[in-house]
């Protein structure tokens, strides 16, 4: 079998967050309470908590997406979430089947990449539209913490309950984003450091191979961006990761830092929903994506397009 090269354009973004909590009021998270001060310098004043499922969050963010664009025939369904199952990863999907109204939805499980996981996500569905010739595949990335600190001490933030979805096309259906390229880095294998200086040269050697590679993969690689999106941590570290990006904006696009915390991979389509909802793309602009974990680091190329 021959395939053919095709195009991946995703909108309809929607988003399920849990109800918003003041840092102050979590006074249960005793690892939560000791960073406040940092937490807080770094732009942080709520977490987003659920009493919910993560199922639940993914299905109510999916439904929305569904109902944005219009209700599609959808070939497939890819969801991702770096949060425990309920049940098994098998039974969760079921569940967010026929809790979105899609029980008889093929659907597919990916993972790996923790708060990076919307790369794999893309990964598959391209794959989908690419091998079967579905028209439109649903996305869902959702993350609940059940157990444990909400402290993350990798991006000094603070973990939120959420979710996200969007559909993916061959085609553009409304406002939204082509895929222009995509790039990984993953090292696997990488120690566990507590020594900020060591963990920081990680993290550089991560964003710049990936940017590197992305731009190798990129048709015009010296054409600016306009955005950059990354997940919601703190001032510094998206500092940080800004100056990594090269030819990137120096200051990237996190509208709700304080008001969400970090969703894992839902910050990133929740940024670049946002962008169109407050006007600040227009057609051809291209966008810089990076999602990152700790051993991981992803960078996708979109372009704005308005349907």
């Amino acid at each position: 079998m021959t395939l053919q090269a095709t195009e991946l354009h995703l909108y309809a973004i929607a988003v399920e967050l849990g109800a918003p909590v003041p840092l102050s009021e979590l006074t249960a998270d005793p690892e939560l309470v000791a960073h406040a001060d940092a937490l807080t310098e770094g732009g942080m004043a709520y977490a987003r908590v659920s009493d919910g499922s993560v199922t639940g969050l993914a299905a109510a963010a999916a439904r929305a997406a569904l109902a944005s664009g219009g209700h599609p025939p959808v070939g497939s369904v890819v969801y991702t979430t770096d949060s425990l199952y309920e049940t098994t990863a098998t039974k969760d999907l079921w569940r967010l089947l026929t809790d979105a109204g899609l029980p008889r939805t093929p659907g597919a499980v990916v993972g790996g990449s923790a708060s990076a996981n919307l790369a794999p996500a893309l990964r598959t569905a391209h794959g989908l539209l690419a091998t079967e010739g579905l028209e439109t595949v649903l996305l869902v990335t959702a993350d609940r913490i059940t157990d444990g600190t909400r402290y993350q001490p990798v991006g000094v933030t603070v973990l939120s309950d959420g979710a996200a979805a969007c559909l993916i096309g061959s085609v553009p259906h409304g406002p939204g984003y082509r895929l222009l390229a995509s790039a990984t880095v993953v090292e696997a294998d990488a120690a566990e450091v507590s020594n900020s200086i060591k963990a920081a040269a990680l993290v550089k050697s991560g964003v710049t191979r990936a940017r590197a590679e992305l731009d190798r993969r990129l048709a015009d690689p010296e054409r600016p961006f306009r955005h950059l999106v990354t997940g919601n941590y703190s001032r510094a570290t998206r500092t940080f990761l800004s100056r990594l990006c090269g030819t990137a904006p120096a200051d990237p696009y996190t509208p709700d830092v304080a008001e969400v915390g970090h969703s894992f991979s839902a910050d990133l389509l929740r940024g670049l929903a946002d962008l169109m909802e407050q006007k600040l793309v227009e057609p051809g602009d291209r966008v810089l994506v990076l999602a990152t974990s700790p051993r991981s680091w992803s960078m996708l190329a979109v372009e704005y397009v308005d349907g």
